[in-house]
């Protein structure tokens, strides 16, 4: 009994595991799948090339391919066996095999399997391949293409297929074995798919080559077919739809869309063609009171046939609108071609708020420069104050005055005098009083007795600065230790450039080419301290000695903005630790 019951389960067992490979590798075992027989189009290739087979059973019109899974298996069907990988020469990717090196072993019938959890589909595609003759540069099997007299046509290259499951591809056009390159007759678009002629001509006629070159999975391989040209002098009166181009077409929400339908039907006669749109497989809405509608259609006659028009209007686009597809139909007994487009939310527009920053930005560049110009002086003299420690210490630059004060000395010209008053006694009040600096004058501090040549050059060499008071007349006699310090002063400000000058002009001169050409040259190169233009009165609000200094100038009533410049281009008197320190910062 016992031995029975072994041989009963070896017997099971055994049938079992002969169907379960029978099903995976038997087509005649997969009887219970839907047979949809042969594929209509055959697969024509050469040795040495690479073929391609599209299952066409992965298709909306056999099962729902986006909402019900699957699987594809592929079978010799010579052999019943289940087709696998090879490497660089077999690819199996998603449903579609690729052969990358044909030989004569690859033809005969392949057999399409689709699964799905609860049903099974079948179809057989046929591979044919053809020895090509030595010398041939085309393929035995040729595609009928026509180009229409006397306009501009079109080849397409038959290898679409091909470029949608690549990883890179290049496309070379031939005509009669000779290399086709682009110009005024030729152009290569959509990578190459197509082939443009212009002005089409009775000498196009002739076998053109398409070959691919292309990568896939680390293998490079090529195919080729080619395309016998025949050319015709009737249009064909099959309707072209120009727009719109599946594509997608960013907008906003809440906008106002329009989109127009473009078909072209060749000939003069009645065309019979109806243009629609639809949405969600319904016809859009003739009314023009509706959110989606479509305007009447318009037929425009041209030379060489008619345009017909039909214009989609939304308003307002809906997020509900968006990715969804707009189809654009024409249907006439030649043909029903249909081409659609798609909303999708249109990116951020950028170009506005960018523009206006740009815009503030300059404006406010503009605005910044052009109140450091007109308070250059004021800005530099609250930096220095507020920030002394960028400027290096005066102490230890071997100078002991800041400023040398030359001033005219000729008692017989009252404003000589004048001037000589404020030099002496407003203007140590004011730079050394207020603000610290120091001052060397001569007759005011050199010792009875010097000879002046000798005081000049030495006092000049230890002096940061040179204040050069003049007027019309003063800087034209050459007499007096005044014209010594001026020269000397000069000499080493324009030639030796060691002592910065600061030229302070007592009064408005009648007529600048009066000045010594020297100075003439240092006032047109840096400009002066104008004593003589006013703008408000100069008031001190300090202590009882800066009212001194204002009465002592009865004559010149000077303004704030004179003392400021003066100040402006007096030496910064900085805090920081070491002379030879640079600044961090602009050297205001």
């Amino acid at each position: 009994m016992a031995v029975r019951v072994l041989t009963l389960l070896t017997l099971i067992f055994g049938l079992t595991l002969g169907f379960s490979v029978a099903s995976d590798n038997d087509p005649a075992s997969l009887d219970f799948c839907k047979d949809y027989g042969e594929a209509f189009e055959h697969v024509f290739t050469v040795p040495h090339e690479a073929a391609l087979l599209n299952c066409e059973l992965v298709n909306e019109h056999v099962f729902d391919t986006l909402n019900t899974p699957y699987n594809v298996t592929w079978y010799k069907q010579r052999t019943g066996l289940k087709v696998t990988e090879e490497k660089q020469r077999t690819i199996i990717k998603d449903k579609s095999l690729w052969f990358l090196n044909v030989t004569t072993e690859h033809q005969g019938g392949y057999l399409c399997v689709v699964r799905t959890p609860d049903k099974c589909y079948k179809q057989e595609t046929i591979v044919q391949v053809d020895e090509v003759e030595f010398g041939t540069c085309g393929r035995p099997q040729k595609g009928l293409q026509r180009l229409q007299l006397p306009v501009n046509d079109l080849l397409r290259c038959p290898l679409s297929d091909f470029t949608k499951g690549v990883d890179s591809y290049s496309i070379r056009w031939y005509k009669d074995c000779e290399p086709l390159r682009e110009g005024q007759r030729f152009t290569f678009r959509r990578k190459g798919l197509e082939l443009h002629v212009y002005d089409v001509s009775h000498h196009d006629a002739g076998l053109y080559t398409c070959r691919m070159t292309f990568f896939i999975a680390g293998v490079v391989s090529e195919v080729a077919e080619t395309i016998e040209c025949e050319i015709v002098e009737t249009r064909s009166k099959r309707p072209q739809m120009i727009e719109p181009s599946n594509k997608i077409i960013k907008v906003a929400v809440g906008s106002r869309f329009n989109k127009t339908c473009r078909v072209f039907v060749p000939g003069l006669d009645v065309h019979m063609v109806a243009v629609i749109w639809t949405l969600d497989n319904s016809s859009v809405s003739l009314n023009t009171s509706d959110r989606i509608h479509q305007e009447s259609l318009i037929e425009r006659w041209v030379e060489t046939g008619v345009w017909l028009e039909r214009t989609l209007l939304v308003f307002p686009v809906l997020e509900d609108d968006l990715n969804l597809n707009f189809i654009c139909r024409a249907f006439s007994y030649r043909g029903n071609p249909s081409r659609y487009f798609t909303l999708q939310l249109a990116d951020p527009d950028l170009l506005l708020p960018i523009g206006l920053l740009l815009t503030l930005m300059a404006l406010l560049f503009i605005m910044g420069v052009l109140l450091y110009r007109a308070f250059k002086v004021e800005l530099v003299l609250l930096f220095r104050t507020l920030f002394p420690f960028f400027y290096a210490s005066t102490d230890g630059d071997g100078k002991l005055y800041d400023a040398y004060v030359v001033y005219p000395q000729f008692e017989e010209d009252t404003s000589s005098q004048m001037v000589e008053v404020f030099a002496m006694k407003t203007l140590p009040q004011v730079l050394e009083g207020r603000y610290g600096y120091r001052l060397f004058i001569l007759g005011r501090d050199s010792l009875p007795g010097q000879a002046i040549a000798d005081v000049v050059n030495e006092t000049m060499s230890l002096c940061r600065r040179l204040l050069l008071l003049y007027t019309d007349a003063s800087l034209c006699r050459a007499d007096g230790s005044a014209w010594l310090e001026q020269q000397a002063g000069l000499n080493l400000a324009l030639i030796d450039d060691s002592l910065p000058v600061v030229l302070l002009e007592m009064k408005e001169l009648s007529d600048p080419s009066v000045l010594p050409e020297s100075l003439r040259l240092l006032r047109e190169r840096q400009g002066a301290v104008q004593a003589w233009r006013r703008r408000r009165k100069w008031r001190c609000q300090g202590s009882e000695q800066d009212k001194e200094a204002q009465e002592s100038l009865s004559w010149l009533t000077l303004p704030s903005r004179f003392w400021r410049e003066v100040h402006y281009n007096m030496p910064v008197r900085g805090k920081a630790r070491s002379h030879s320190r640079k600044n961090v910062l602009l050297n205001l």
